[in-house]
């Protein structure tokens, strides 16, 4: 009698791998503590369901797998799993939570509901940056679908790379789309410093290229002094080859006008590199009131030009300039952080060609 009884507690409480008489084989593994044929085309898999596939593990309350219906007869079956209660999907580099999920097994697409998640970008961006965290992307949204193995389109949501309780910052939007090797798509997105709403764009296309060279217009960046006022500075990059890139920019300056500038890089092996940077400032008459006291800023033109550039020429000779230009010394004093730069009063440019005969 107590064997009897030992051998009917271990067979309720060993969980089942999922298996039901007629139905067909699934393309992945699964345990669970109770399973039940609803129908010929509809399995249902109950109590702390996991799903171990090649590629993504699922973990549930309950997991509703169905037999999809085709037009034609086929022998290609394909499954549509319903995961509700307690849901984690994981994959390679992606973890996602939901209170419901519906995932396709021929292409792995899927739909979570009510969904916070994180994705390991790792091989994406310097984890330096990171200290010892790993570097992942946090998201949230109403409704988060699996469109591609690395692709995810959010509806009301939002996503950030900071781990702390109260972001530094965040971006939200009613539709925001991430490939994790291309880019990110924005629309009606608010970006948040502290929780605090700074900056509304309609829609935006931010690069994410592992490489970090993908051509496109880089993140705005707000700021705020005393001389210039409120400050919003936008820039475009520009990648055309693997060797070569340009930077075209522009600040605006609410209290004086705003600045223009570019850059140019390139670097063909061997020694042969160069940088020049310019800029253009425009400024209007400005009242500055600092310290109990009132100051005028005359309105003026400016402009920087500074560069560096080697170039070889041959196996023997190397070309070499550097130009340091600025129109106006009092805009130097007056915005120069480093004191070395606000001090210096010369300006300079030179070339020389260097190399051996014979």
């Amino acid at each position: 009698m107590r064997a009897c009884l030992l051998a009917l507690l271990v067979v309720s409480f060993v969980p089942d791998t999922a298996s039901a008489q007629g139905f067909p084989s699934l393309p992945f593994d699964s345990r669970q503590f109770r399973i039940e044929q609803v129908t010929e085309t509809h399995l249902r898999l109950n109590d702390e369901v996991e799903i171990t596939a090649d590629t993504f593990q699922f973990y549930a309350d309950q997991v509703d797998i169905y037999i999809n219906e085709t037009e034609e007869p086929t022998d290609d079956i394909t499954f549509s799993l319903v995961a509700t209660g307690n849901v984690v999907f994981v994959s390679t580099d992606t973890r996602i939570a939901a209170e419901l999920v519906e995932f396709q097994t021929a292409d792995q697409t899927a739909v979570f509901h009510r969904a916070n998640g994180s994705i390991n970008m790792g091989d994406e961006v310097d984890r330096s940056m990171f200290g010892t965290q790993d570097p992942d992307l946090l998201f949230y949204g109403e409704k988060i679908e699996r469109i591609g193995p690395r692709t995810y389109r959010l509806t009301k949501g939002a996503f950030t790379s900071c781990i702390q309780p109260t972001p530094r910052w965040e971006v939200t939007a009613t539709t925001l789309t991430i490939n994790l090797d291309e880019y990110v798509v924005l629309q009606n997105s608010v970006i948040q410093v502290k929780n605090v709403p700074v900056f509304y764009f309609p829609a935006m296309y931010y690069p994410i290229q592992p490489d970090g060279r993908a051509t496109g217009f880089l993140m705005p960046t707000y700021g705020a002094s005393t001389y210039r006022g409120t400050s919003l500075s936008n820039a475009f990059f520009w990648a055309p080859t693997q060797s070569q890139d340009a930077t075209i920019f522009h600040d605006w300056f609410a209290s004086t006008g705003s600045g223009f500038g570019s850059e140019y890089r390139f670097t063909r092996g061997g020694g042969s590199q160069g940088q020049v940077r310019s800029y253009f400032l425009n400024e209007r008459e400005t009242e500055i009131s600092s310290g109990g006291g009132t100051s005028v800023l005359p309105a003026r033109q400016s402009f920087d030009l500074r560069g560096l550039a080697n170039q070889r020429i041959g196996d023997a000779w190397t070309a070499r300039g550097q130009i340091n230009y600025f129109s106006d010394i009092t805009v130097q004093q007056t915005y120069n952080h480093n004191i070395f730069e606000a001090s210096n009063r010369n300006r300079s440019f030179s070339g020389n060609l260097t190399g051996r005969l014979g």
